[in-house]
């Protein structure tokens, strides 16, 4: 009997070594999980399961690593569902790892560095080496460079043709992006009252998960970079899923108090990138099999 007893036991290991479990990459906007009677403020890292009930809110995104099937699925259903029920009902949003880059992604994931933001005002090379390597960011000012193609002065810089509202950039991937009062909760118009805070919203109209940011140039060439970039780069808290609007209502940002001329640019691309290299002189030049979104405003403060 005590033979039969182990058997069994022995039978029933594999089920609970095979239960299936989810990694939180990123949250963008809100989302809560449901523990015990209460519903718990949803952060990267948390491990999930298929009976993990979540609450993810308007305008909100969660995406989970699948390291059993190295795959990456991103939720933007709003309301309260299991995580099973959110993957067999999902109609894409799901991306598929390399054994090389599921290892990157968890490793930087789990990295002191992630959870360390910062919105940078100098051109700020980020110290993750692995698997993004810097020929990425080189190819992201490349891309710049050419979509902005020079014309006049061969001495004209990117940063003057970015301003110029003649100059009609092509874009890779259809994205937009506004700009929402966080007053009214209204998308800003073209003149912005002096000391108007504002959060960003993006829409993704494509199949593609990607990974985006906000840079702000104003007519002296000063710049700022909207969303903050995390030290190991890993971009997780920028990635925006396929046919999505998603708003960065934890970032907002404020306007001067001095009359301005501001160009919001919009930046997308498949793959982290250390966006703050834009920071930098964005030089032309060099060769690029980057494909970037691009999506672009111009805005006066007065």
């Amino acid at each position: 009997m005590r033979n039969r007893i182990i058997l069994l036991l022995l039978a029933l290991m594999p089920l609970t070594l095979v239960a299936q479990s989810y990694t939180v990459y990123s949250v963008v906007g809100t989302a809560r999980w449901h523990n015990g009677k209460t519903m718990v403020p949803l952060k990267a890292r948390k491990v999930l399961s298929d009976n993990t009930k979540l609450q993810i809110g308007e305008e909100s995104a969660v995406t989970v690593i699948d390291e059993k099937n190295a795959k990456m699925y991103s939720f933007t259903s709003a309301g309260t569902n299991t995580v099973a029920d959110l993957i067999k009902g999902l109609k894409g949003n799901t991306k598929s790892l390399s054994k090389q880059y599921l290892s990157y992604v968890i490793k930087q994931l789990f990295s002191d560095d992630s959870e360390k933001m910062s919105h940078p005002n100098t051109y700020m090379q980020a110290t993750a080496t692995a698997y993004r390597s810097s020929s990425n960011d080189s190819l992201l000012l490349n891309q710049l460079g050419r979509h902005f193609a020079i014309d006049g002065p061969i001495d004209k810089s990117v940063e003057s043709t970015l301003v110029d509202p003649d100059a009609d950039p092509d874009t890779d991937y259809d994205v937009e992006f506004e700009l929402i009062d966080c007053a009214t909760g209204l998308p800003l118009g073209e003149q912005i009252a002096p000391n108007t805070s504002c959060y960003l919203r993006v829409t993704n109209q494509t199949t593609e998960l990607l990974y985006m940011n906000l840079l702000d140039i104003d007519r002296q060439g000063n710049k700022y970079l909207v969303l903050p970039m995390d030290a190991a780069a890993t971009c997780a808290h920028l990635l925006v899923p396929a046919m999505s609007t998603v708003s960065f209502k934890k970032e907002p940002f404020i306007f001067g108090d001095e009359p301005s001329e501001e160009t919001l640019l919009l930046m997308a691309v498949r793959e982290p990138v250390d966006f703050s290299i834009v920071m930098d002189h964005i030089k032309t030049g060099g060769k690029s099999t980057m494909r970037l979104g691009l999506n672009r405003r111009f805005y006066q403060v007065k």
